[in-house]
């Protein structure tokens, strides 16, 4: 399986289908980020037709690593086992439900790199939910804090009453990344 050719179909198939995958610099980015951090415990909240969750788990792989992945989509759920399958990636836990109900279930409470890119008007509460679920440092990114700034109101009041700094990275032409480290 080339894996390089079916992420380039995967991402043509996402821009036909108007799919909301994130673009090729953030994948870049992310990628980067996971690699310089060492990532080996990632939690991603909404996936699209997870090709996000591909690219993040052929870096993954490097390590000794553990994705979950959640989406709201019983299609892209769907989907996405067969991407998986077809891509041979075989360590992602790909959860279908609401991320604000499956982050408080999840056992894990070490995870060192967060990719929130669920629900605009939400991103407050995955933040929330999330931040117990870190290790000792981590790095947060949550993703169209430019485009979508306005349905995002209560995550810059939450970040403003908890005094978490972060930094927005203005990546995209008409959007960017917000990106929460703790060290």
């Amino acid at each position: 399986m080339d894996r390089t050719q079916f992420l380039l179909n995967l991402r043509k198939y996402g821009i036909e289908n108007t799919v909301p995958n994130i673009t090729d610099v953030s994948v870049r980015l992310l990628t980067d980020l996971i690699k310089i951090q060492w990532t080996k415990t990632m939690l991603e909240i909404g996936t699209a037709n997870w090709f996000s969750s591909i690219n993040f788990a052929i870096e993954l792989e490097k390590t000794w690593w553990e994705l979950i992945t959640i989406d709201f989509s019983p299609k892209s759920h769907w989907e996405a086992l067969e991407n998986f399958k077809e891509a041979q990636i075989n360590n992602i836990h790909a959860i279908l439900w609401n991320a604000l109900d499956e982050i408080p279930k999840l056992e894990n409470d070490y995870f060192d790199f967060v990719f929130i890119d669920g629900m605009m008007r939400r991103s407050m509460d995955f933040l929330d939910l999330c931040l117990p679920k870190t290790k000792s440092w981590w790095i947060i990114i949550i993703d169209d804090v430019i485009k979508f700034r306005e349905k995002m109101v209560w995550l810059w009041e939450y970040l403003e009453e908890n005094d978490i700094k972060y930094n927005i990275l203005p990546i995209d032409p008409d959007d960017g990344i917000m990106m929460i480290i703790k060290k």
